[in-house]
């Protein structure tokens, strides 16, 4: 099942107020692939049960961390509390040693569920240690007690970091309505951006900890301002924490919410009557296509009228298009279809993996497809490349890199 849900983005051992999109996206899509790629590799702990606790950060078999570690994060398949008065998990350091108890914190985003685990006290230095969930520390919120095992396993280094890390780098770039933002430090560090215009400040915070972290997040509608501002914040392991020096930018005015959420360019049927692409409302307001322009890498295709309600999808397609063809799934029902003229673009939709642009009548690129996806082999025919999230900037990173079977309006 494919899912648009807006990005919630927690900060590194402190919450933060988060950059919302104005629309609430829980419409699903029904993908016969079944499976949501994630960044985060396959969920099992050091033990192997899948149900178990996995080690996030710091990766396990990291070695020299600073001993007033701030927190480790823990990823579990699903929501997780703590059971009771007792340790939720323990740092179990070599030797016969008192282990060290971890507490439950916030929540932190990852591809399934992650949470911050703060120790209750200062490491040993030179020690290895390992994460352990004990029998009765955590429970599902169906009560059901999360398995016991080992998490995973790192190595402290000589002494505490007292040291606050600095930014190297900071670089932003506005876009399409989106943010793409470089932040680099001296050490490993999460990012949190500040943005700030005349209507108030929006913060985004990383998932992922590095030496440099890179974020592309789409801006929330305000109104054009030629004086907004932007700073990062970055915290290493041990909390210490670092700013880097504003910088000027022009935020952008708001351009209408569809985007490009899926593209089948080689479908088992044929090319001249079953291919289409899909758009998707993300907005609060009905849009009128009339005028508006889909384009491929050399050619392009005026719409016709047609309104896109909220919330709603619509296919563009070509004047041939068959939705019986019995090869391909038609549109779900209801779905809004709109025809152009001829083929989609110059000559219909590239398998190679070719642009594909929406355009709206003052000339904005409202949502792109940058090709990212090769379709044609024989494997992939008949399947689609699908945007993951419809809140996602126009990024190879926001486009399904395996294609799975067609959802047209789904």
């Amino acid at each position: 099942m494919r899912t648009f849900n807006p990005r919630t983005l927690l900060g590194w051992g402190l919450l933060f107020a988060a950059c919302n999109p104005e629309t609430d996206l829980q419409q699903q899509q029904t993908a016969a692939s079944g499976t949501e790629e994630g960044d985060d590799g396959p969920l099992s702990g050091s033990s192997g049960n899948s149900q178990s606790g996995q080690l996030l950060d710091p990766p396990t078999g990291a070695t020299d961390l600073a001993t007033n570690l701030a927190g480790v994060v823990l990823r579990f398949p699903e929501a997780i509390a703590a059971a009771g008065d007792g340790a939720a998990a323990l740092l179990q350091p070599s030797g016969a040693a008192v282990p060290v108890v971890l507490q439950v914190g916030a929540e932190v985003p990852c591809s399934s569920k992650c949470y911050l685990f703060n120790p209750g006290a200062q490491l040993a230095a030179t020690t290895a240690y390992t994460v352990k969930i004990p029998a009765t520390g955590l429970q599902f919120l169906d009560g059901k007690p999360v398995p016991p095992g080992d998490a995973g396993a790192f190595t402290t280094g000589t002494g505490a970091d007292s040291f606050a890390p600095r930014v190297e780098a900071f670089t932003i770039d506005i876009a399409e309505g989106c943010a793409t933002v470089h932040v680099a430090a001296d050490e490993q560090v999460r990012a949190e951006i500040v943005l700030s215009s005349s209507e108030g400040d929006a913060t985004w915070s990383s998932a992922s900890v590095g030496l440099a972290v890179d974020l592309s997040l789409r801006l929330p509608h305000r109104a054009a301002d030629p004086h907004a501002r932007a700073v990062a914040r970055v915290s290493d392991r041990s909390g210490n924490q670092g700013l880097s020096t504003p910088l000027s930018f022009d935020w952008p005015a708001p351009v209408q919410a569809v985007v490009i959420t899926e593209v089948l360019a080689n479908p088992a049927g044929s090319e001249t009557t079953q291919e289409f692409v899909e758009l998707y409302n993300a907005g609060e307001a009905a849009v009128e296509l009339a005028g508006w322009s889909i384009a491929d890498k050399t050619g392009k295709d005026v719409l016709p009228e047609a309104v896109i309600l909220p919330g709603a999808f619509a296919l563009i397609v070509g004047e041939t298009y068959d939705p019986a063809d019995g090869k391909d799934p038609g549109p779900a029902q209801g779905s809004l279809v709109v025809h152009v003229s001829g083929r989609i673009g110059s000559d219909g939709l590239s398998n190679s993996g070719e642009p594909v642009r929406l355009v709206n009548l003052a000339g904005q690129i409202v949502s792109q497809y940058g090709g990212w996806v090769d379709v044609n082999a024989t494997a992939w025919s008949g399947k689609s490349t699908k945007r993951i999230s419809a809140d996602a900037c126009d990024a190879p990173d926001a486009w399904s890199k395996s294609p799975s079977s067609p959802t047209p309006g789904w």
